[in-house]
């Protein structure tokens, strides 16, 4: 079994509950949100039609909604909680998080 890594991505004071932004992590674009104090990790482009989705706030505490197409995802299990205004209703892959010493880190492995 192999080690899981995570990495720096972000001082866990910078993003207020319910912000959004992207980071790179190991060279691979991620978005981290604090979901009313829970630390978050997903892709960054919407699965759909790639759509960027860092920057996004969220909506009741943990719901994000691609712009493009409407879909709306649990940040936490990245679940589609509303299928696309065209039907799609796949999920959004996420990544483990933890702070550490008041530093978000995330895990891409």
């Amino acid at each position: 079994m192999t080690e899981e890594s995570f990495v720096d991505a972000l001082p866990s004071d910078y993003l207020e509950p319910g912000e959004t932004m992207t980071v790179e992590v190991d060279g691979t674009p991620v978005t981290v949100a604090n979901a009313d104090g829970e630390w978050c990790a997903f892709e960054h482009n919407c699965p759909h039609q790639a759509t960027p989705l860092g920057g996004l706030p969220l909506q009741r505490k943990k719901l994000l909604r691609c712009p493009e197409h409407g879909s709306m995802f649990d940040v936490t299990t990245g679940e589609c909680v509303l299928p696309s205004n065209d039907g799609w209703s796949g999920r959004l892959r996420t990544y483990r998080c933890r702070v550490v010493d008041d530093v978000v880190q995330v895990s891409i492995s």
